[in-house]
């Protein structure tokens, strides 16, 4: 029997798809420029090399996967470009004083960048729509397809509610991300050297583990999740 029905296709299997390769690409991110430089440094330094070169080759090890993530992508998103800076301003530093100090001022430079990420999501809130409305719709997007995205951000125009729970969560991570920046400069300049990385990466993954279970407990209970 012949029908006029057009067969249905179904988005969840590239939404899962696209938000497991956002996952695994973050997970990469993490692994080879945050803990496999972490290990080396720790590594180096119980061999006897000296701060310098041991903070020094970290910033090697990253760079490959910098240049990797870019070339794969063919394009610089603003996470590689903040990754780019890191580097770029390490091996400025580096180049140009052998201070171990000096070199680790680019962990400052990380949270700094935060920072002003953070203070623009406050901006966000009271000028113009919040900043969690534009990453929403591109998880959204990840998630349920382009249809799915749009449907959920023009609940902006009708849902009070959701203009509300989307601007409190806004100003709750940029002033996280901008308490965070402070305290990170601080403990660079306070901590010893062979310090500085461990715990500032520590207070770092704590403070976003923190946030992201506020995050995920928050947009369940006002019903706001991408």
């Amino acid at each position: 029997m012949v029908t006029d029905e057009k067969p249905t296709t179904s988005t969840a299997p590239a939404g899962d798809a696209g938000l497991r390769r956002v996952v695994r690409a973050n997970v990469l991110a993490v692994v080879f420029e945050v803990a496999v430089p972490m290990a080396l440094f720790y590594g180096l330094r119980a061999a006897g090399v000296s701060q310098w070169w041991a903070l020094m080759a970290g910033v090697l090890v990253a760079a490959p996967f910098a240049v990797w993530t870019i070339v794969r992508n063919r394009r610089v998103d603003l996470i590689a470009l903040v990754t780019l800076s890191v580097l770029v301003l390490s091996v400025v530093l580096g180049l140009l004083s052998d201070d171990p100090r000096t070199l680790a001022i680019r962990e400052g430079w990380t949270a700094a960048l935060g920072g002003l990420f953070g203070a623009w999501m406050l901006v966000t809130v009271v000028v113009g729509r919040p900043a969690q409305l534009t990453l929403g719709r591109t998880i959204a997007e990840i998630k349920r397809g382009a249809e799915g995205a749009a449907a959920w951000a023009a609940r902006w125009d009708t849902d009070a509610r959701f203009r509300h729970g989307l601007r409190v969560n806004t100003a709750v991570w940029g002033a996280v991300l901008l308490v965070n920046a402070a305290v990170h400069v601080v403990l660079v300049y306070l901590l010893p050297i062979d310090l500085i990385s461990l715990v500032t990466t520590v207070v770092w993954f704590a403070s976003l583990g923190c946030l992201i279970a506020w995050h995920v407990w928050y947009i369940r209970k006002e019903g706001i999740d991408a």
